[in-house]
């Protein structure tokens, strides 16, 4: 298991309207954009757990248990939100 604890960064703004989950940058490169990110379910589940406490593999032990996804399928597309997220600065990593 992987050392490494995945967090959101306080920097932003989330709001929910009706069921989904925006997230609006307000410090950083991204501040400056006009982008806004829109969660999935799988997505609004994943940020929720993002608290600093839980690893990449935590994260993709909780989506098995929450979604109807095999464990490749359910890897890959954690891994790959997690890299998206860390590239526009929204999730951090905690070394510990």
């Amino acid at each position: 298991m992987s050392l490494t604890r995945l967090e959101r960064t306080p920097d932003l703004i989330e709001r929910q309207v009706a069921d989904e989950t925006f997230l609006l940058p307000v410090r950083g490169a991204l501040a400056n954009t006009v982008e806004m990110f829109a969660l999935s379910e799988v997505g609004q589940f994943i940020w929720s757990q993002a608290d600093g406490t839980r690893s990449l593999d935590d994260l993709v032990d909780g989506v098995l248990q929450e979604f109807d996804v095999a464990e490749d399928q359910a890897r890959a597309e954690v891994t790959e939100f997690v890299e998206k997220l860390q590239a526009y600065g929204l999730m951090t990593e905690v070394k510990g």
